[in-house]
C-alpha cells in the first residue's frame, strides 16, 4: 500500500484552507502545520488534529455507520475456526458412533467364531448331561482322541500309566495314542497342546 506523501497531507488538513499551492513554499506549508499542532495541543485536542491530519477523505464518508457491528475480522483464522466448530462437532459424533458400530460387530462376531470353534456339534452337545463327568479311562488300544477345556467336552484322559490333560492357555486339543498291555506305547499330538502327569513309577515321558 502506498502512503499520503507529506505534501498531500499538509493540502489536506490545513484547516480546509483554500490555499494558492503554487505561491507557497513547503517551508511555509510545514510551518504553518506546525502552528496548527501547536494550537490543538493548548486546546488538548492534539489526539483529534492528528486524527484528522491522517484521515484520507472520501466523497463518501457519510455512508460509514457511526456504530459498526460486532464482527470477527479480528481474530483472523481463529474466527473461521470458532465459526466451524458446530460442524467438526457433527462430523467427529458420525465417525466416533461409526467406529463404536464397528467396534461392535468386530466383537460380536469374534464371540460367534469362537463359540463354533469351541462347540462344533451344539445340537449333539445339547443332548448330553450337564452333570455327566468329563472324564475319561482307556485301558487297552489305538485311538484318536480330544479334549476341550469348556463342558460337555472331556477335559481329562486316564491312561495305565498318565493322565492326559490341556495343556497351559489351550482350549482344545486332539492326539493320537496307543495302550497294550497296560503301558502307553505311542503318544502324538496332532492339534493343540497336551500335558501328560505319569501315575506309574514304570512310566517313561512320551512328549518331549
Amino acid at each position: 500500500m502506498f502512503g499520503p506523501s507529506p505534501s498531500d497531507s499538509l493540502r489536506e488538513t490545513l484547516d480546509d484552507e483554500e490555499l494558492d499551492l503554487s505561491s507557497v513554499s513547503m517551508l511555509e506549508l510545514r510551518a504553518q502545520l506546525e502552528h496548527e499542532r501547536d494550537t490543538a495541543r493548548a486546546a488538548g485536542r492534539l489526539a483529534e488534529f492528528e486524527t484528522v491530519r491522517n484521515a484520507a477523505p472520501n466523497a463518501r464518508d457519510d455512508e460509514l455507520l457511526d456504530d459498526p457491528p460486532v464482527g470477527e475480522h479480528h481474530l483472523g483464522r481463529l474466527g473461521g475456526w470458532r465459526a466451524t466448530w458446530g460442524t467438526r462437532a457433527l462430523v467427529a459424533a458420525v465417525l466416533g458412533t461409526a467406529l463404536l458400530v464397528g467396534l461392535g460387530v468386530f466383537a460380536q462376531s469374534t464371540h460367534e467364531q469362537r463359540q463354533r470353534w469351541l462347540h462344533p456339534l451344539p445340537e449333539l452337545e445339547a443332548t448330553i448331561d450337564p452333570g455327566s463327568p468329563r472324564e475319561m479311562t482307556i485301558e487297552d488300544g489305538k485311538m484318536r482322541l480330544g479334549l476341550a477345556r469348556e463342558a460337555p467336552s472331556v477335559n481329562l484322559i486316564h491312561l495305565p500309566d498318565r493322565d492326559i490333560t490341556l495343556a497351559r492357555g489351550y482350549a482344545k486339543a486332539q492326539f493320537k495314542v496307543e495302550v497294550r498291555d497296560g503301558k502307553t506305547v505311542k503318544l502324538v499330538v496332532l492339534t493343540g497342546a497336551i500335558r501328560e502327569t505319569l501315575t506309574h513309577p514304570d512310566a517313561v515321558p512320551l512328549l518331549d
